[in-house]
């Protein structure tokens, strides 16, 4: 596996390849495993929630997304885990249910890194793909940070950007100089 360079919003050539609307998934299994391994060390490297094909210049219809462990801290002082961490790989993903509310949220991204601002999102979807197995798999009703993060990461095969759904580029945050 490697790690694989993550394409910028800034630089016009990566402007070129995000703003592409990807294919479905052709590659031959042997490569289509090795760049899901890299997407994955990848997105790990920069702590990222989830990361799609175009992002590392691959225009077909892969995400991979790794939700972190989620804990509750009793009241006794006690942290219990509440939820594992989740990692999905999604071929050719597709959203094929959402919630009529949305919610508004922070949001940023690997290709513009450093900037984030706030974004609404369905409050829920149902979202259908395959995973490396080919298996035909569904998630029913993915809320919160699974909910965002895979209307982010599709968004990004259909060539959408989250700063598209930013309607005052001012609330867009830059938090660059902070972080370093």
């Amino acid at each position: 596996m490697a790690i694989r360079r993550i394409l910028e919003i800034e630089v016009p050539a990566d402007l070129l390849i995000l703003r592409t609307t990807c294919t479905p998934v052709t590659l031959p299994k042997p490569t289509l495993e090795s760049l899901v391994g890299d997407m994955i060390e990848t997105m790990d490297s920069v702590d990222g929630v989830g990361l799609a094909a175009p992002q590392v210049g691959i225009t077909q219809r892969i995400v991979v997304i790794r939700i972190p462990v989620r804990h509750d801290k009793r009241a006794d002082g006690n942290v219990v885990e509440i939820e594992p961490e989740q990692l999905f790989v999604m071929l050719d993903p597709m959203i094929t249910q959402h919630g009529e509310g949305t919610v508004s949220g922070s949001e940023g991204c690997l290709s513009l890194p450093g900037r984030f601002a706030p974004v609404k999102r369905f409050t829920w979807v149902t979202c259908e793909y395959r995973d490396l197995k080919g298996r035909n798999l569904r998630l029913r009703r993915a809320t919160g940070l699974l909910a965002r993060a895979i209307q982010h990461e599709v968004d990004h095969l259909n060539g959408v950007l989250f700063i598209d759904h930013v309607s005052d580029l001012i609330s867009i945050e830059d938090m660059r100089e902070i972080r370093q």
